[in-house]
């Protein structure tokens, strides 16, 4: 008779569940234990380093965000950040997701010791960094005029939304942050995460004492966004040039995709798979704009702010984890994948629950303190947002697994089922009770793509199982 299958999540059986539970020595016992696992613990130092720089980046931002949001009032603020996503949506809808690949097919390079080929990965993802940047720059100038009008930006708003689009000329970070998170220098990327929001928080509080209007405000965000990418492009670049693989470096097209079997479907997945995300985080803000005004716009962008607080680390932690994965993924190391995802899923999503209570049970305080009296109409909208930040932590390995597995296609048609129906939640909602229905189908989102993620990564982890298991 075959051993029984093991469980891939390692779901405790029946009698497990009927045991008494374990006393709280026990379960810290386990939480060392798990953390002996060199993997477990370096996926969390490299988070530590990057989310200290995060963290920082994250405080300065907001901060910046306070500042504008008292200078400019809601409606003004409001207009600000519907040029901010409009812009950002166009520039995740043209960039290429090439971090990913770099890491996905670097990991196999430099596992097998392909020199020449990881130098022609790069060559080919900066190329797609460069064009989709032109594009995507081109699009947002010509489409500003067409789409202002719909998200209540006057004749003397257009121009201004059309000059800030520049910004993504600049958008060329993609293939730099793939080189370093390769490499693991997450220390490099902690530090230059700081760059754009402190030149930003300088930049708004001498607008602020300057009496400055929309223009200004724009302006500083606009030069502190470029002056960030651009000192990302430089410290990787050194950084590439320190691992030595910058000697040699040729600028011929040739052979640029051939030593990597399958890297324009898992660019075309990645990149589509990415837009949808980026489309349903970046377009909700326009679609309350549209469906509500620029002022509703400018609460809700105030309570995804202080939302993010949970989120950002979410995002951060998905990325640091990736790595990881994909090397074990080229390694055939599926236990040690298995357990990766899930501990490191276990012990983020229980970290955060204290960091909820706090954010839920002080927001109206910190609303009032930071942004104002007048953003407290933000405070319903935000617990929604928190609450959906938090179930996305105990998820956030779900994704990054599945483009390690090489399996973005599959991860690109669950996105596209879920903002299809996401968007025909939020507008029936914002139509139907106004700025609260973006919280409850942010909610609904996150826990159907939390079921369904898991249910495919765990039939995917089975599958993987029984091949890998001797006849």
């Amino acid at each position: 008779m075959p051993p029984p299958e093991p469980d891939p999540l390692n779901i405790p059986d029946a009698a497990a569940i009927a045991a008494p539970a374990p006393a709280p020595e026990r379960g810290l016992a386990r939480l060392r234990q798990w953390f002996q696992d060199g993997l477990l613990r370096r996926v969390f130092r490299n988070a530590s380093i990057l989310l200290s720089g995060k963290t920082l980046a994250g405080l300065l931002s907001l901060g910046a965000l306070a500042v504008t949001a008292r200078a400019l009032g809601p409606e003004l603020f409001g207009i600000l950040i519907l040029i901010e996503n409009y812009m950002r949506l166009v520039t995740g809808l043209a960039k290429f997701q090439s971090w990913q690949a770099v890491i996905h097919f670097g990991a196999h390079c430099l596992e097998q010791d392909r020199r020449r080929d990881l130098q022609g990965l790069i060559r080919f993802t900066t190329l797609l960094d460069v064009a989709s940047a032109v594009l995507g720059t081109g699009v947002a100038v010509a489409v500003a005029p067409i789409v202002g009008p719909w998200l209540g930006w006057g004749p003397e708003v257009v121009p201004l939304a059309m000059l800030y689009s520049v910004m993504i000329l600049f958008t060329l970070n993609a293939t730099p942050t793939g080189i370093l998170r390769l490499f693991d220098r997450f220390d490099l990327l902690a530090t230059q995460s700081v760059v754009t929001p402190a030149l930003r928080l300088v930049g708004v509080c001498g607008a602020y004492l300057a009496g400055a209007g929309l223009g200004a405000f724009l302006l500083v965000w606009l030069v502190s966004g470029v002056v960030g990418r651009l000192v990302l492009v430089g410290i990787a670049w050194r950084e590439f040039s320190h691992q030595g693989l910058m000697a040699g470096m040729s600028l011929s097209l040739r052979r640029l995709v051939k030593p990597h079997p399958g890297l324009w479907r898992f660019v075309w997945s990645t990149n589509f798979s990415t837009s949808l995300n980026v489309l349903s985080n970046r377009g909700r803000t326009l679609a309350v704009g549209w469906v509500l005004d620029p002022a509703a716009a400018g609460l809700f962008a105030v309570a995804r702010e202080f939302a993010d607080i949970i989120h950002k680390p979410v995002m951060h932690l998905g990325h640091v984890i990736y790595p990881d994965l994909a090397k074990l993924s080229a390694q055939d190391g599926l236990k040690s994948f298995r357990r990766l995802m899930v501990q490191s899923g276990l012990v983020a999503g229980t970290a955060v629950t204290l960091v909820l209570a706090v954010l839920i049970g002080l927001g109206k305080p910190i609303l009032a303190l930071t942004v104002g009296d007048a953003y407290l109409g933000a405070y319903g909208v935000f617990v929604l947002l928190a609450l959906a930040s938090a179930i996305r932590v105990f998820a956030f390995p779900l994704r990054p697994a599945l483009v390690a597995a090489g399996r973005p296609h599959v991860l690109l048609r669950v996105q596209l089922v879920l903002a299809v129906l996401f968007f025909a939640l939020l507008l029936a909602l914002l139509w139907r009770i106004g700025l609260i229905g973006a919280g409850i189908a942010a909610i609904a989102v996150v826990v159907a793509e939390f079921g369904v993620l898991t249910i495919i990564v765990r039939r995917w982890l089975n599958r993987q199982a029984r091949l890998s298991r001797p006849d």
